[in-house]
């Protein structure tokens, strides 16, 4: 019998384990601890995994993101900032990195002009949960093919630095000039909002 836990620190993932509870195939037993398991399955766990955890299971990742492009935290606000024109779902292996294990499969969905972070993050969770659904079998029998991430396209993103983005007061400064216009932004009804630096 192997043992497989599913590692989260959402609601999705909880939704997940539900799920992987009413369709387990006989020969598996979901567990709660990763010590202890043979297989384990992270689905927006925050958490990193320990070298010993590691080396004695099968891991997984789905990472909010498309790999390696997007590495680390924050990969939809990482995408706005950067003005992509797609992001997605990366189901991949767990090894010692940053989100640098094989890759399994990407699926991708378009950024809208109207998308904001938060509506990315549910577009995403929605695709995690399908992407669960469809693997779960394939990755608890090891029928997968994966493939190495190519490292010339690698980006790295880390809490620290979405943080440290939040503070535009330099671009509000830099479009700030008497009988110019100033610093904007478009609201979702298409109107252009002025920030004034004076304010």
């Amino acid at each position: 019998m192997k043992k497989v836990c599913i590692l989260t620190s959402r609601e999705i993932g909880k939704k997940c384990i539900e799920w992987a509870k009413e369709n387990l195939p006989s020969g598996f037993v979901l567990v709660n601890q990763p010590e202890e398991s043979d297989i384990v399955i992270s689905v927006l766990y925050e958490n990193l995994l320990t070298s010993h955890i590691l080396q004695k299971a099968q891991c997984y990742n789905f990472h909010p993101g498309i790999l390696p492009e997007y590495r680390g935290a924050g990969a939809f606000s990482w995408g706005l900032i950067n003005k992509s024109k797609k992001s997605g779902i990366t189901l991949h292996l767990i090894d010692e990195g940053i989100d640098t294990g094989d890759i399994i499969e990407i699926r991708e969905f378009i950024i809208s002009p109207q998308d904001t972070a938060y509506t990315l993050y549910n577009k995403g969770q929605a695709l995690i949960y399908k992407m669960f659904t469809n693997w779960f079998e394939d990755l608890l029998n090891n029928n997968y093919t994966a493939t190495a991430q190519p490292e010339e396209r690698a980006a790295t993103y880390y809490r620290k630095d979405l943080n440290k983005a939040k503070n535009i007061s330099h671009i509000i400064r830099a479009f700030h000039f008497p009988d110019k216009e100033s610093a904007y932004y478009i609201n979702n009804k298409g109107k252009k909002i002025y920030i004034n630096f004076e304010e």
